[in-house]
């Protein structure tokens, strides 16, 4: 195994992957595509370990997040998913799986307009088919934006954690411990940079409406999201997944948008099992609604 970090520019915008190269691999690479607060060296690393031991995984911090270089806000979803298949061409791989969270999601999903056969599958969690955000839900993330402004660190946090958690965010605000107390302290505590970048994330457009129309993958996708997620909200993400001609979706039991902290094993096990290569049954999920069913992709 074998850790390293390939530097990248796209139209004069500076970024990186953190390629974890396992050179015996026998499972097809999986590129992993993070949401606002995405950080190459984050959350994933626990991702890895859901996965087969000799899977390359490849996390990408695209211009605007993480470390990469700030993005204006009038650079929209296509030009990070040009910024993204830059990436994924560098590398070279033959076949790869592509795994998008929240606003990583997004850009998998323009990616997946080129309908390229080296993609051999592919998992959407936190997404929607668009246009996002609506109207209701920028109200709300505006108002995180104002309270950020003037200095009102508790109803920023009490905004931010309501939508990103749903009914989760009533726990006790006083603890330590779990996910909503940690992403509370973590939201308090972010840099004017990373506030600044959070910022252009709002303002971007994540689903232009000037661009051709799309090819459809031939690859299996899932998407899936929380019971109670506010900003991607199941109804939305399941039109997505109908969209594809290989689409497939689910809900998580009590999980709103931040799967992959309120629940980090399972989110792993989610991942694994629809990268398999018989793409088995994903495990503790159901089906939106009891009229449906969860078929096996082969």
């Amino acid at each position: 195994m074998s850790e390293e970090t390939l530097r990248l520019e796209h139209e004069g915008f500076r970024y990186s992957c953190r390629v974890n190269r396992r050179p015996d691999h026998t499972a097809a690479p999986v590129f992993l595509f993070g949401g606002a607060l995405h950080r190459n060296h984050g959350w994933a690393r626990r991702l890895e370990k859901a996965l087969p031991p000799r899977t390359t995984v490849v996390t990408v911090d695209l211009p605007g997040f993480g470390a990469a270089d700030p993005l204006p806000a009038s650079y929209d979803a296509s030009f990070l998913a040009a910024a993204a298949w830059q990436a994924v061409d560098r590398l070279g791989f033959a076949r790869y799986d592509l795994v998008g969270q929240c606003l990583g999601g997004f850009v998998v999903q323009h990616m997946l307009r080129e309908a390229r056969p080296e993609v051999r599958r592919v998992v959407l969690s936190g997404v929607c088919a668009g246009p996002w955000p609506g109207p209701q839900l920028k109200a709300g993330l505006q108002s995180a934006e104002v309270a950020s402004d003037r200095g009102d660190r508790a109803t920023l946090l009490d905004v931010a954690t309501h939508l990103f958690f749903g009914p989760a965010a009533n726990a006790d605000p006083t603890g330590h411990q779990g996910p909503v107390p940690q992403f509370r302290d973590r939201i308090g505590s972010l840099d004017p940079a990373v506030m600044e970048d959070l910022r252009s994330h709002l303002y971007r457009q994540w689903f232009p409406t000037d661009l051709p129309a799309p090819s459809l993958p031939e690859a299996p996708v899932l998407v899936f999201t929380g019971v109670n997620d506010i900003l991607t909200p199941p109804h939305e993400a399941h039109r997505l997944a109908m969209g594809y001609p290989h689409g497939r979706f689910t809900v998580v039991e009590d999980a709103g948008h931040m799967i992959h902290v309120e629940r980090p094993d399972l989110y792993g096990q989610i991942v694994a099992s629809h990268l398999g290569d018989r793409g088995e049954t994903v495990p503790h999920c159901r089906p939106l609604d009891a009229s449906e069913r969860l078929e096996q992709l082969t």
